[in-house]
């Protein structure tokens, strides 16, 4: 993994405009892992593989420190907390198999962790039912009582149900939660943590600050943007600091 320059960032955050979620993790995958596999190759990560270098490309990005705020599901209370890159990496996450195997209730069944390409066609179901029986069907690689095989929708519900845990065991990554407290109600509860969404929202505040760095320095030194997002941070700070009034 690379460090992308602020050229390349803005690049991949104007290709993101209308873009899903899903497909914004995979350009910010593709702008920092392009010499680690082609786009097939990222987009075949097991959700888990991908969080974990989103991760450490937002640390690369924006430090080790992650801010985030939410709101108490009782009292509606603003809660802020602060974690670290370490508080929510997995090392569990880079060793999961290309292919598992559950048996139980009489069936075997084998199976691939979700990943970005399964994200990318639930997009257009209808609801959360409709989504969790697509994505079985695209994740179950084959199912069989004794010789004969079943289809992964007919399946029994435990089965389902049990099949999502090993999943979840198996990619912890990739249903990563983070342990908030009320201090005004005493609600625990336990967001779910989206780190490509979380980044993309971070790159999205980045690129509007970075944007009018540019436009303040173009106007006062007329500098091409490419030269001036090809400085470094501290000369672009000094220079700003020149022109303000």
């Amino acid at each position: 993994m690379h460090t992308p320059t602020p050229a390349q960032l803005l690049q991949v955050w104007e290709r993101g405009g209308d873009p899903s979620a899903a497909a914004r993790g995979l350009l910010l995958l593709g702008c920092c892992c392009d010499d680690e596999g082609s786009a097939d190759a990222l987009a075949a990560l097991p959700l888990g593989r991908r969080d974990a270098r989103l991760l450490e490309l937002r640390e690369r990005l924006f430090g080790a420190a992650i801010d985030v705020v939410a709101t108490c599901p009782q009292c509606a209370a603003t809660v802020e907390a602060t974690f670290r890159g370490d508080d929510l990496r997995l090392p569990q996450a880079e060793a999961a198999a290309s292919t598992l195997e559950h048996a139980a209730h009489g069936i075997r069944v084998q199976f691939r962790l979700p990943d970005s390409r399964d994200l990318l066609a639930l997009e257009n179901c209808g609801d959360a039912e409709a989504a969790r029986a697509r994505l079985l069907e695209r994740c179950v690689l084959d199912a069989r009582s004794g010789d004969a095989a079943r289809e992964p929708r007919s399946l029994p519900h435990e089965l389902q149900a049990e099949l999502a845990q090993v999943m979840a065991q198996a990619d912890p990554q990739a249903d990563l939660q983070l342990a908030f407290r009320c201090p005004d109600c005493g609600n625990e509860w336990q967001p779910l943590f989206d780190v490509a969404r979380f980044l993309w929202q971070e790159l999205h505040a980045w690129a509007l600050h970075m944007l009018r760095e540019v436009d303040t320095l173009a106007q006062a030194y007329h500098w091409a943007e490419a030269d001036i997002l090809a400085m470094s941070p501290r000369r672009r700070q000094a220079y700003l600091e020149l022109c303000a009034p």
